[in-house]
């Protein structure tokens, strides 16, 4: 005999399976939720363990847990910025130059001498701040979102005690080492020859005299003992380094406000904290320097002067072809000096 099913438990299963078939196809939403962090940097680095206390904040003010990857093992830097935006990953770090591509106003961190000071850039990067909020407005259209910004450091100068850098005229004839185009393009424009290599590679380079000089963050003369070959640190300044920490756009979307409010606070602290630890970290470089005999150059007004000025070529470069934004932020920084 024929197993009959009612009209009213054919209606019922096909509730159920349709239900079924559209809870598989949602995204992730409001509920607890386990995410990823990518980042091309070692365990032990501060920014690492930045991250690390920013997960851990995350965890204990709502139900998302961030488990972090470091030493590029999902990712390196710069496959960051798609491997987000695709979604491969939640979460991720990457230098703004990486964002400079797709967003040529993002290189604005690193056109030498045009955000002025740290303390200006730190002005520029507060939460809520218009110069902030304008960037994050163009790389949201990229697929990803900013949580906080992390800061890195200064960019200075390193050099021998035979040959030391104190005013741009010193570059001319120089092999320098720079880590991106723009800050090469300056180096060329006053007459030296970059050549752009990561920071891993420097300390070779400088050893064999492969370059005469060489661009840095001022942290990484004491992490990289570069003073066992080179003794001269010029305090220029002309440059800050600065890693986006951005989640994927659409798991943004899919959270709760509880959720986000969290993700927001715990990047609030852990930006803040950063900037006291850099602070400290380059002190503690600086002072690291001095024990190991090397000279550090504090420029004077008038020497800090000429350097802006040689920078203006770079500057007025940048504002041609980073467009309206690039415009508006320029016209921001002024504001803000």
């Amino acid at each position: 005999m024929p197993f009959n099913i009612s009209k009213q438990t054919k209606r019922g299963v096909f509730a159920l399976a349709l239900g079924a078939c559209l809870f598989a196809q949602a995204p992730t939403t409001a509920s607890a939720a386990n995410f990823k962090y990518t980042t091309q940097l070692p365990q032990k680095n501060f920014q690492v363990q930045n991250i690390l206390a920013f997960s851990k904040c995350v965890a204990e003010k709502s139900d998302i847990k961030i488990d972090v990857y470091d030493s590029a093992q999902l990712y390196r830097d710069k496959e960051v910025p798609s491997a987000v935006s695709s979604g491969a990953v939640e979460f991720g770090m990457s230098t703004t130059e990486r964002w400079a591509g797709t967003i040529p106003a993002m290189g604005i961190f690193s056109v030498p001498f045009a955000l002025g000071g740290r303390d200006t850039v730190l002005k520029l990067l507060k939460p809520g701040a218009d110069f902030r909020n304008l960037l994050e407005e163009a790389i949201i259209k990229t697929g990803v979102r900013p949580i906080y910004w992390m800061e890195y450091g200064t960019v200075v100068f390193l050099s021998k005690k035979d040959r030391p850098i104190r005013v741009p005229a010193d570059l001319k004839n120089m092999k320098v080492r720079t880590f991106g185009k723009t800050y090469g393009d300056f180096v060329n424009s006053l007459g030296g020859a970059a050549t752009i290599m990561s920071g891993s590679e420097q300390f070779v380079a400088y050893q064999r005299g492969i370059v005469d000089a060489g661009m840095t963050g001022v942290a990484s003369f004491q992490s990289r003992k570069l003073d066992e070959v080179m003794n001269v640190i010029t305090f220029t300044q002309h440059g800050h380094i600065y890693f986006p920490s951005v989640i994927n756009e659409k798991v943004w979307r899919g959270l709760s406000d509880d959720q986000k409010s969290a993700l927001k606070s715990c990047g609030d602290e852990a930006q803040a904290s950063l900037h006291s630890q850099v602070e400290a970290t380059e002190a503690e470089a600086i002072a690291y320097a001095k024990t190991k005999g090397a000279d550090v150059i504090e420029l004077s007004a008038d020497d800090l002067e000429k350097w802006r000025v040689a920078g203006q070529t770079t500057v007025k470069e940048f504002a041609s072809h980073s467009g309206e934004l690039g415009q508006k932020l320029l016209e921001l920084v002024e504001k803000a000096k």
